[in-house]
């Protein structure tokens, strides 16, 4: 493991020592260390040594934030040592033992086996454990797909901008790629190097049909396997979708297959204690669009405000209604999307939503389709400029959400106030959460234990 010591002192030079003797590799030994350090040095891990080092809580949380794992050496009076045993990360008495050091290196071979996950750490040390519980118990919507009924509403924006508040709020988030028509998801967040992708996964599966069915539980790892996790963002993990060349692979004319898969990361996602989000496709025909969409608690549909938006809305409702009503009968079906559906308007200037969703209630009503829709969310437009930066860019932190966490640009507080108002029809907890982060718009970050 490449770790990063933080230390000075005889204690921290003959841990140095050890460190090489167990395998792993100390890229650097450092009295001091702030946020800059994190983009001098590539390491995993921090071993901090408090008495002999020169470091505070605050850069401790940035190096979690970025998927670092921690690991404290110090005094039972130090407050570093009530930090560490505040938020969970390993502490361990200073001067270390024999005994102590062996712990440090079990803890490190937990980590390196991925038995000391860094989202739990990334929760433990930005929310503190109190919050990092309620938001793991409080989640009402698991597992939410997104879609549209047209092109060019936003749809993938709103899901990775979602998927993006969640973890940065400390929700382990599994984005998915589900849009049969060539989804756009991997570029959204720069991602050259991926464990693999829907296709990918789907061939796979299809490939071991017949020579044994796995348990669930290897099932489930096989699964969470197929997620990329993102380095600086240890709380989201990414499985790309299916790209031009793939659309006609005959796979995708396996329809239990492609249902089970789709099933089968909803359920890994959630046994994982995570929320699982599908960028879903406009053609709710479509065999994988279909299974996301029937195996989801939640659909949000992204819209923008105007009559063609609420036209093809209308029609997607009612398509949607018709093939359920088959299989379900019509009522069963009125209550399927009546509790499932969640509208999100897109691109809103003003308050002009209001008689657009007015128009878009008229329009089900003539088709006796009796909904209680609400607009669950209502996001503003951007300024052009940041828009396009958060798609072209060579940054994936100039993701809106993320960029506003980062810069306080005032101009994306609207978005990320309203984005995280659509996140809590799903994760209740989630502006609380967000808010200690300092990512909801006009609240304090807590202060840490040394600015207490």
């Amino acid at each position: 493991m490449q770790v990063l010591l933080l230390g000075a002192g005889t204690v921290t030079s003959r841990l140095n020592l050890q460190l090489a003797e167990q395998g792993h590799a100390v890229v650097a030994q450092i009295a001091a260390f702030t946020q800059q350090h994190l983009d001098l040095f590539d390491f995993r891990a921090v071993v901090v040594v408090s008495p002999e080092a020169s470091t505070s809580p605050e850069s401790l949380v940035q190096a979690a934030e970025r998927g670092k794992l921690i690991f404290v050496i110090a005094g039972v009076g130090d407050g570093m040592s009530a930090w560490a045993n505040g938020v969970g990360v390993p502490a361990l008495a200073y001067p270390p033992s024999e005994m102590d050091v062996n712990k440090l290196f079990e803890e490190m071979r937990r980590a390196e086996a991925g038995n000391l996950a860094a989202d739990e750490q990334y929760r433990r040390a930005v929310l503190g454990s109190d919050l990092s519980a309620r938001l793991q118990s409080g989640m009402a919507v698991r597992k939410i797909a997104i879609t549209s009924p047209k092109g060019g509403t936003g749809k993938t924006t709103v899901a990775v901008n979602l998927a993006v508040a969640l973890a940065l709020s400390g929700i382990t988030t599994y984005l998915v790629d589900a849009d049969g028509n060539a989804g756009a998801l991997q570029y959204h967040l720069r991602m050259e190097r991926v464990n693999t992708t829907m296709i990918g996964l789907l061939r796979r599966e299809v490939a071991k049909a017949g020579r044994g069915v796995m348990s669930d539980v290897a099932s489930g790892a096989a699964y969470l396997n197929a997620f990329t996790a993102l380095e600086n963002l240890p709380t989201l993990r990414v499985l790309p979708g299916l790209i031009t060349d793939d659309l006609g692979d005959e796979v995708l004319q396996q329809e239990d297959k492609v249902s089970e898969v789709i099933q089968g990361l909803y359920e890994a996602g959630v046994a994982a204690g995570g929320v699982v989000i599908m960028d879903v496709g406009i053609n709710p025909a479509h065999v994988v669009h279909r299974a996301a969409l029937k195996a989801a608690e939640g659909i949000a549909i992204v819209i923008k405000p105007e009559i063609p938006d609420l036209a093809e809305t209308r029609r997607w409702i009612a398509r949607m209604i018709r093939s359920l009503a088959h299989v379900v009968g019509r009522n069963s079906a009125h209550e399927f999307i009546g509790s499932r559906v969640k509208l999100c308007y897109n691109q809103v200037v003003g308050d002009g939503f209001k008689s657009a969703h007015k128009l878009l209630q008229q329009a089900l009503s003539e088709e006796q389709i009796e909904l209680a829709l609400i607009p669950n969310g209502i996001l503003p437009i951007v300024d052009p400029r940041l828009a396009a930066q958060a798609v072209n860019s060579d940054r994936r932190e100039d993701i809106l959400v993320w960029r506003y966490k980062k810069e306080k640009l005032e101009e994306l507080g609207p978005f990320a106030d309203a984005l995280l108002g659509f996140a809590a029809h799903f994760v209740p907890a989630v502006r609380e959460g967000s808010a200690r982060i300092g990512l909801l718009p006009n609240a304090r970050k807590k202060r840490g234990w040394f600015r207490r």
